[in-house]
């Protein structure tokens, strides 16, 4: 057996681009910049009113003038072509370009209106006071948004703002998600006792989800050795292949046999894990990547935590998963020497283990934020210690 590090470097070392794409801003949410953003002008592109008020110069406050003549409104998107004298002031809603002339707002809480006059109940102004100035936040040509960066909300409006209808991204990789066993069904069919349901291939689906990311391919496989081979057969020349399921040391275990046969190279075979020890990764004559998953729930989430959003994160060109330090609201003991991933919820400023009934317990993970490691060298861990943290 390797260890989780060894194990995560030779999966690490198989990553590579599928290629770009180029997509509209409507469908770029969750896809991965494959280009650097420049802005196309100064942001803001003029001085810009920070509140609703009143425009003056400076000057004249520094006068002693406190009551001045409106000469004119103006609104976000429109202008105005007065001058203005000594004495007078120009009505500004926020967001309107400030004409060059005025280099101050007082804010309209600060003023009393009679008339075509405002008088300014404030003792004194600074130059700029409540305006934007055109480019502070960003100069034409600078780089805004850089290769690799995942696409959500904030940055979609960036695009907008600068005018980007169209990005490239990094392209899909062509993902197959293969359940095997005898004793599982898809939803929808009638389930005997002694039965399961297939949720494997849903929750890997889910996980996938968050970097939009479609399943080209899908199929619930029996323990049989045809059946799985006609399955890979199908799925051979796939960017990425995740079985779930017939990698352990059972007599009906034999997604390693039919990979063998069909050509894929086993890189490694069990990792000293808890859960997921059995976790098989290979690749494929066509240089795809093969990941066999043990078929519990909680040891198939965890191997894609751990392995498989690690290695779309580095195809991505995506700076590595964020991890944290937490302290542990409890004490936590483990029998094995082996790393042992556990879930883990946010309790205040901590993390407290859930309690679970093994890897094929299904509300483990859902009762969880996160997952914490307890490291293969540490018999104990006491309340207040400090564990790595991976949010789900």
């Amino acid at each position: 057996m390797i260890s989780v590090k060894e194990a995560l470097s030779i999966i690490l070392n198989q990553s590579r681009s599928f290629g770009t794409n180029t997509v509209s801003i409507h469908e770029a949410t969750g896809r991965v910049l494959a280009e650097d953003i420049f802005t196309d002008r100064d942001y803001p592109p003029f001085n810009r009113a920070a509140m609703d008020g009143f425009a003056l110069r400076s000057e004249d406050f520094l006068k002693g003038i406190r009551t001045f003549q409106i000469i004119d409104t103006l609104m976000a998107g429109g202008t105005s072509n007065l001058k203005p004298k000594e004495g007078q002031a120009l009505r500004i809603m926020t967001g309107a370009a400030t004409p060059v002339e005025y280099d101050c707002i007082i804010r309209v809480e600060d003023c009393l209106i009679e008339n075509t006059e405002v008088t300014f109940q404030v003792n004194e102004v600074k130059k700029g006071q409540n305006i934007a100035l055109r480019g502070e936040d960003v100069k034409s040509g600078e780089l805004i948004l850089a290769k690799g960066t995942q696409l959500q909300a904030p940055q979609v409006s960036a695009l907008a703002v600068i005018g980007k209808g169209q990005v490239q991204v990094y392209e899909y990789p062509r993902i197959a998600i293969i359940s095997t066993g005898d004793e599982v069904m898809p939803i929808g069919k009638k389930i005997l006792p002694h039965q399961i349901r297939d949720s494997n291939s849903y929750a890997l689906a889910s996980f996938l989800n968050n970097y939009k990311i479609p399943v080209a391919f899908r199929a619930l496989v029996s323990d049989n050795k045809e059946d799985l081979e006609k399955a890979i057969q199908q799925v051979i020349d796939y960017d990425l292949i995740i079985f779930s399921g017939g990698v352990s040391m059972g007599e009906a275990d034999f997604v390693p046999e039919v990979l063998a046969r069909a050509g894929v190279q086993k890189l490694f075979h069990k990792i000293k894990l808890k859960p997921g020890k059995p976790l098989w990764f290979g690749k494929t004559p066509e240089g795809g990547v093969v990941f066999g998953l043990p078929g519990n729930p909680m040891s198939c989430q965890v191997c894609y935590k751990l392995f498989i959003e690690p290695y779309l994160r580095k195809c991505f060109g995506l700076e590595e998963q964020l991890t944290m330090q937490l302290p542990l609201v409890a004490d936590k003991k483990k029998n094995v020497k082996l790393d042992h991933y556990f879930p883990c919820r946010v309790e205040g400023k901590g993390l407290r283990p859930v309690e679970i009934n093994g890897s094929g317990d299904i509300t483990s993970t859902l009762q969880s934020d996160g997952l914490a490691l307890h490291p293969m060298d540490a018999d104990a861990l006491s309340q207040g210690e400090f564990v790595e943290f991976i949010f789900w």
